[in-house]
């Protein structure tokens, strides 16, 4: 699908299917991101990302942003934060889109003014693989502030309440390696670490709704390690955990909690970094979830 200027995708989303989701209260499938991101270079640059998003047949909140590193020292690294969401949000988001006619409506504001350091607004949803977006350069328009403080408000009981993640960065200054010779280097280094134990359980963490080429290279480095004798490669399973208070009068939400199976003693992320293909690796600790104190390794593609 080719995409005009201005961020506009040409096409109209099918509307029928937002109506479905006012009537269900479930994605089904359809992702809806709002993000606010450029302005200023790094380490100011803003990217704030609110996905509703179908993951492992639940749908969920997932909120990221880059993470500032109070020492200075670890750049490229992201927050992320995850919390399951209510059929009341689903449908309010929805019904946003449809009455404001997001998709229907254009406004000055989508306008390019050739800034380097615009910082835009998107509105984005994703239907069968074909992405739908508006754009906008100058600030959100009037017309979608509802939709503007819906999103602030599902972001601040993310923060306060969603499950928490920070991926990519490290101590050590990031490697560049050729995005073809990744996989195998990552074989070399883990044969390091496991020659004197004999034995190493990994999490192979590859980040949620991946491109093509993080998804190729975790898939080739799973198929380099799984041939070595004492890999155990481990499985994370999502439990059920006390509900939380929503905010809503009388309303809750229900958190996801994750389960190792083995625990891991290293934690292998397969990701991007400032847009290009990055893997990282470190020792998984009682929690392999948590921000780890340090980084054994990282590499980025050129």
């Amino acid at each position: 699908m080719v995409k005009p200027a201005d961020g506009v995708s040409g096409v109209a989303p099918p509307l029928e299917d937002l109506a479905r989701i006012v009537q269900q209260g479930r994605l089904g499938g359809v992702t809806i991101e709002y993000w606010v991101g450029g302005g200023l270079p790094p380490p100011h640059y803003r990217s704030d990302q609110l996905r509703l998003l179908t993951f492992e047949s639940s749908d969920i909140l997932e909120f990221a942003r880059p993470y500032r590193d109070p020492a200075a020292t670890r750049e490229g690294i992201v927050e992320k934060f995850h919390l399951a969401v209510q059929p009341s949000d689903v449908r309010r988001i929805a019904t946003l889109i449809i009455d404001i006619g997001v998709f229907e409506r254009q406004f000055p504001e989508e306008k390019d003014p050739g800034r380097a350091d615009a910082l835009t607004t998107e509105v984005i949803l994703t239907i069968n693989g074909r992405e739908f977006k508006r754009r906008y350069y100058s600030g959100s328009p009037p017309p979608l502030e509802p939709l503007r403080l819906e999103v602030e408000r599902l972001i601040r009981r993310l923060v306060e309440s969603g499950k928490r993640e920070v991926s990519g960065g490290a101590g050590a200054k990031p490697e560049t390696i050729p995005l073809s010779k990744m996989a195998e280097e990552v074989g070399k280094r883990i044969d390091r670490d496991l020659l004197p134990r004999g034995r190493l359980a990994l999490w192979l963490n590859v980040a949620s709704y991946s491109s093509p080429d993080v998804v190729a290279t975790a898939n080739a480095v799973r198929r380099i390690l799984e041939v070595k004798p004492g890999i155990v490669f481990v499985r994370r399973v999502s439990a059920g955990a006390a509900p939380v208070p929503s905010g809503d009068p009388g309303g809750h939400v229900h958190m996801l909690s994750y389960v190792f199976e083995p625990h891991p003693d290293m934690v292998i992320n397969v990701g991007e970094m400032d847009g290009r293909v990055a893997i990282d690796a470190h020792d998984a600790g009682k929690d392999p979830a948590a921000p780890p104190s340090s980084w054994r390794w990282i590499l980025r593609a050129p």
